[in-house]
């Protein structure tokens, strides 16, 4: 990658760019569109980006990584009193699923551990959500784990923080596709993010064939907002169909965008195949990631953007409502668990 001579907010240039997005948040209306306009090109090339400059607090970024990790090292048996057993996930899952099979892959299951927290989980967040006849089953209860002490309080602020930057970020989506900055705003008021933090214990065994730490996969909302550490491992596929390496960057966010954001913008924005690879020098080497999987309101329709059609490129996609993707997504990895 080289360093860009030709945009302010283009720190390192490449398939997945770096860009500060500093600029928008404190500068002038020119400031952000130039910082939406980096965002949007490398939407359209990648889908990937990193970001810096965005503003949330590093100790509240370590205070969750610790605590997490803390949780993640704790005994199964104590771990089990979080288990997903309800139905939902929501809470600890020992198994990593098969998110392959959402995009169309069959793969052994990936090699890790989750826990997850959504805001639908909290008392009366899911009752006034739209979510119709789908209430029940979206309903599961969120689940804290006593130990380690702050695990909770930690998980809320980190949640709270990924709200306000996911918010920021779809207003600079919206600037970059030439809508008003507040367009996604309505869409958006009832969310059903999950925050998901995923465990790649250290291996003992040589994995089976065509098995990952998280397998080949698209992600399917509106974006991902990725927490990662320096073990590595998290690849996405070039133009070429060549696996490339996304760059871990201390007090950086991975950015991308997913399957519904495609879906907006008519295939202009590319939702791009990862994965999370283990090799000979890292296979024992624990990671933790911490994505924050942006998900418009269940009731949202989704369809193509008025900016991203012409008489020549019309809509590609019929409308879907938000819900009605995620929860075949979900099925598809998780074997039927709710949201």
């Amino acid at each position: 990658m080289q360093t860009s001579s030709t945009d302010d907010a283009t720190l390192v240039d490449g398939y997945v760019p770096v860009i500060d997005i500093s600029p928008a948040r404190a500068g002038s209306a020119e400031a952000r569109l130039a910082v939406a306009k980096a965002i949007g090109r490398a939407c359209e090339e990648s889908g990937f980006l990193v970001v810096v400059g965005h503003g949330v607090d590093q100790t509240l970024i370590d205070d969750m990584y610790a605590v997490t990790e803390a949780f993640f090292r704790l005994d199964d048996d104590l771990k089990e009193l979080v288990n997903t057993r309800a139905g939902t996930l929501r809470g600890w899952k020992r198994d990593g699923g098969y998110v392959a099979a959402s995009s169309g892959f069959e793969t052994p299951p990936d090699l890790c551990e989750l826990f997850t927290y959504k805001r639908l989980g909290d008392p009366g967040i899911a009752e006034t959500s739209g979510l119709g006849d789908h209430l029940e089953e979206m309903n599961g209860t969120n689940q804290f784990p006593t130990s380690p002490h702050g695990f909770e309080e930690i998980w809320r602020a980190y949640y709270a923080a990924m709200e306000d930057l996911s918010a920021e970020l779809m207003a600079l989506f919206a600037l970059a596709l030439d809508l008003p900055e507040r367009w996604f705003d309505d869409k958006l008021g009832h969310h059903m993010t999950n925050l998901c933090a995923n465990w790649y214990f250290p291996l003992s065994a040589e994995p089976l064939p065509n098995q990952y730490r998280k397998g080949p996969h698209t992600d399917w909302g509106s974006l991902t907002v990725l927490y990662q550490d320096d073990a590595g491992g998290l690849q996405v596929v070039d133009k070429r169909g060549e696996w490339v390496d996304v760059p871990c960057i201390p007090g950086s966010y991975v950015i991308n965008i997913g399957d519904l954001m495609a879906v907006w913008t008519n295939d202009r924005w590319v939702s791009t195949m990862h994965r999370v690879v283990s090799d000979r020098s890292s296979m024992r080497k624990p990671r933790i990631s911490i994505p924050f999987f942006h998900q418009p309101n269940y009731d949202a329709v989704v369809e193509c953007l008025p900016s991203c059609a012409s008489p020549d490129d019309p809509p590609r996609y019929p409308p879907v409502t938000s819900g009605a993707w995620l929860q075949q997504k979900l099925a598809a990895a998780y074997g039927g668990l709710g949201s």
